[in-house]
């Protein structure tokens, strides 16, 4: 192989290797916030796991809210309202997440929006400063304010005639 196609071939595979490792990555230019400032100016603060990806949108079964779980149902709606911009995220399927989010669009039947510029991120892919040196992001948050619950709201979509289930937007 001439030497201009190895380097190609070589670039392609970084390319390859660092697009695979990048699931929630955004391209904006964001400050960092320490957790304490994302937890505060945010409305929603659960963990749950990517059950389904339609476009991008993401339907999340949440598993433990710290804040909002009386407005929180058991499965989410994420609307991500920066596709095609900078700032547009990506969740894999499967995957469980830590989401800052806040109402992206309400009416009979909400969606959430994960918020730009806070501390989303997949389990065990962030560390930050804790009072005793560097742990996990979501341990940080359970040190800090407990255990989290369950979500306390009624899921609107169940509400939906099936046939709607599918061609909601």
């Amino acid at each position: 192989m001439p030497a201009p196609l190895k380097v190609l071939a070589w670039l392609v595979g970084l390319l390859c290797l660092a697009a695979a490792g990048t699931d929630v990555a955004h391209a904006c230019t964001c400050d960092s916030i320490s957790p304490a400032q994302g937890f505060a100016r945010t409305q929603y603060v659960f963990i749950g796991k990517v059950t389904e990806v339609k476009d991008h949108t993401w339907t999340v079964d949440v598993d433990r809210v710290w804040k909002g779980a009386d407005k929180l149902a058991a499965r989410v709606r994420l609307l991500d309202v920066y596709k095609d911009m900078d700032c547009e995220f990506y969740f894999e399927p499967g995957r469980d997440y830590l989401f800052f989010a806040i109402v992206a669009k309400s009416s009979r039947y909400v969606f959430y929006q994960p918020e730009v510029c806070n501390l989303t991120s997949a389990l065990r892919s962030k560390r930050v400063a804790g009072p005793h040196g560097e742990v996990w992001l979501e341990d940080l948050i359970v040190e800090n304010y407990g255990p989290g619950e369950p979500p306390r709201a009624e899921d609107p979509w169940k509400r939906l005639p099936e046939h709607d289930r599918d061609t909601r937007d």
